[in-house]
C-alpha cells in the first residue's frame, strides 16, 4: 500500500502548495492521492526529439504549400523538432499549415483520468502567425481551433479539442484557453499573456475524467477551470499545429512533448 507521506519534488507543473509525491510517485494533496504516476498505473508518451528522424508515433501533415512547409528533427544538443510553415499567398492552415499528431491513432481519453499534455516550444515570430497546442479528435488536417478572423471570436474546426491558441487574427494577441466538446464551444479565456518571439514557453493542460480542463504556463496555473472543455469519452490525439498568415514562413521549435493518462 502506498505511503502517503509527502516528499519534496521539483517535477510536474501542478500548483506546488500543499502537494507532493509519495514514494510510489503518486501526486498527493491533503494526504490523498489525486494523480497516479507509477509506471504500472500510467500510460505515458514523452519525446525529446533526439536523433535525426521523427519517431513512428508521430505523423506530420502539411497544407498545400508543401514546397516550403516541413518538420524535421534537428539532431542538436538536447533534441528539437522544427516545424516550418508555408509562405504562400493562401494564408490559412489549408495553405501554409504544418501539424504534428499521432495520425490515425487516438490513444488518449479524458475518461481514463489524469489526462495531461505539456510541451515546451518557441515561435520564430509573433506577428502573422497562428498556433494551437493541445488535444484534438482531428479527423482531417485542420487547425483544431483558430480565430474566426474578426474581433475576439473563434472557429472550432474540431468536434472535440482543448488547448492553447495563439492567433494574431484575434483582436487581442494573447494566448487563449480554448475547448470544444461535441461541437459545443467551451467559454474561452484570455490569459493576458502573449508569446515572446524566439523565446521558449512551456504550455500544459490537465483534463479530469469529466472533461474539465486546467491550464498552466511555465508551471503556473492560468485562468479558471474550464468546464466541459472536451467530451470525456472521445478518443483524442495530442497535436501542435501552426500556420503563417503572411507570405513568409514561421518556425515552431519544439523542445519536448509529454503526454500521460491513468491506465485502466
Amino acid at each position: 500500500m502506498a505511503d502517503n507521506k509527502i516528499q519534496v519534488s521539483l517535477h510536474g507543473f501542478s500548483e506546488a502548495t500543499g502537494k507532493g509525491f509519495n514514494k510510489d510517485g503518486d501526486l498527493i494533496s491533503g494526504g490523498r492521492i489525486i494523480a497516479q504516476r507509477r509506471p504500472d498505473k500510467l500510460v505515458k508518451l514523452f519525446d525529446d526529439f533526439l536523433g535525426d528522424v521523427i519517431a513512428d508515433q508521430w505523423a506530420v501533415v502539411e497544407g498545400a504549400d508543401t514546397g516550403t512547409s516541413d518538420a524535421v528533427v534537428t539532431n542538436g544538443i538536447g533534441g528539437t523538432l522544427v516545424m516550418t510553415t508555408g509562405d504562400s499567398a493562401t494564408v490559412t492552415y489549408a495553405g501554409n499549415g504544418i501539424q504534428i499528431t499521432q495520425g490515425a491513432y487516438y490513444n488518449w481519453k479524458a475518461a481514463n483520468g489524469g489526462l495531461r499534455m505539456e510541451a515546451r516550444l518557441k515561435v520564430s515570430a509573433i506577428t502573422n502567425v497562428a498556433l494551437f497546442v493541445g488535444f484534438t479528435d482531428l479527423g482531417t488536417f485542420e487547425g483544431p481551433i483558430e480565430s474566426a478572423g474578426s474581433a475576439d471570436t473563434i472557429t472550432t474546426n474540431a468536434t472535440d479539442a482543448v488547448g492553447f491558441m495563439f492567433d494574431t487574427r484575434m483582436s487581442t494577441d494573447d494566448i487563449w484557453l480554448v475547448g470544444v466538446a461535441n461541437d459545443t464551444d467551451a467559454t474561452k479565456q484570455d490569459t493576458s499573456t502573449a508569446l515572446v518571439a524566439d523565446t521558449y514557453i512551456t504550455l500544459g493542460v490537465e483534463i479530469n475524467a469529466d472533461g474539465d480542463a486546467d491550464f498552466f504556463i511555465n508551471g503556473a496555473k492560468v485562468g479558471s477551470r474550464m468546464a466541459d472543455a472536451v467530451t470525456a469519452s472521445v478518443a483524442l490525439t495530442p497535436t501542435i499545429a501552426a500556420t503563417s498568415i503572411t507570405t513568409a514562413t514561421r518556425t515552431v521549435t519544439v523542445d519536448y512533448i509529454d503526454v500521460e493518462m491513468h491506465r485502466v
